[in-house]
C-alpha cells in the first residue's frame, strides 16, 4: 500500500498506517520516503528555489544549466 501526502499531514498518515497494518495479513512495514511528490528528486535538494525544476502537470521537469544557449534562454527568462 502506498500513500502520498503533504508534509504537514505526515504524522497523521503514519499513525493511520500503523493502525491499518493490523487489518491486513502478513508483515507490514511503514516507510517514509525521502522523495519529493511523484518525482525522482529528494526533498532535501533545494532545486526548486534555484529554478532547476519547473512544474509539468503532476510532476516536474529538470532544467540543467548546461547546453546550447538558444534552448536555455527561453526557459530561464
Amino acid at each position: 500500500m502506498s500513500i502520498r501526502t503533504k508534509q504537514q499531514k505526515k504524522k497523521h498518515m503514519t499513525e493511520a498506517l500503523l493502525g491499518a497494518k493490523f487489518k491486513l495479513p502478513g508483515h507490514q512495514k511503514v516507510h517514509v520516503s525521502k522523495k519529493w511528490g511523484f518525482t525522482k528528486f529528494n526533498e532535501d535538494e533545494n532545486m526548486g528555489t534555484e529554478e532547476w525544476l519547473t512544474p509539468d502537470g503532476c510532476g516536474v521537469k529538470y532544467i540543467p544549466n548546461i547546453g546550447p544557449l538558444d534552448k536555455w534562454q527561453p526557459l530561464h527568462s
